[in-house]
């Protein structure tokens, strides 16, 4: 794995991650949002999982940026309020929260990771994860169907 291609890839996720949450427009902030997660999946082929980056390519580079941007275009919000400044300081404290939490766990996890086949992995998620995942599925349409009845009921 290169070192430079790793650090490119970081710094243009972390650029298209910003532009996602500090534009105003959104469609704008979709599309940043999309690409971040197909930074993403190429990270992941860096890094030598290609199994978790083509998952990452199918769900979240495709999938959810499709949704977000057919919920935009029912719901005709293409513009939101600029983020104030305490959204922006507190956003900042929980990334720096987030950071140190993680560093934490790192630094005192266990070390070893086993390998697992694709197989394994999906008979592992469908087994224990299928109700998660599909309590999830559920959550995000509803929360869709929500959106639309209220973005008619204002403009109606």
């Amino acid at each position: 794995m290169s070192l430079t291609a790793f650090y490119a890839l970081a710094a243009f996720i972390l650029l298209f991650a910003l532009l996602a949450v500090t534009t105003a427009n959104m469609v704008r902030a979709a599309l940043s949002l999309a690409v971040t997660f197909f930074l993403i999946a190429g990270l992941y082929v860096l890094l030598g999982s290609p199994a978790l980056a083509a998952i990452q390519f199918m769900v979240n580079a495709s999938a959810i940026p499709i949704m977000t941007l057919f919920i935009i275009m029912m719901t005709q919000s293409r513009n939101s309020p600029a983020p104030k400044s305490w959204q922006i300081a507190l956003g900042a404290l929980a990334a720096a929260a987030a950071l140190v939490f993680f560093r934490v766990a790192v630094d005192h996890g266990d070390s070893s990771v086993a390998s697992a086949s694709p197989a394994v992995l999906g008979e592992g998620l469908l087994r224990a994860a299928l109700l998660p995942f599909e309590v999830a599925s559920v959550l995000l349409l509803l929360a869709m169907v929500g959106a639309i009845v209220l973005a008619r009921r204002r403009a109606g």
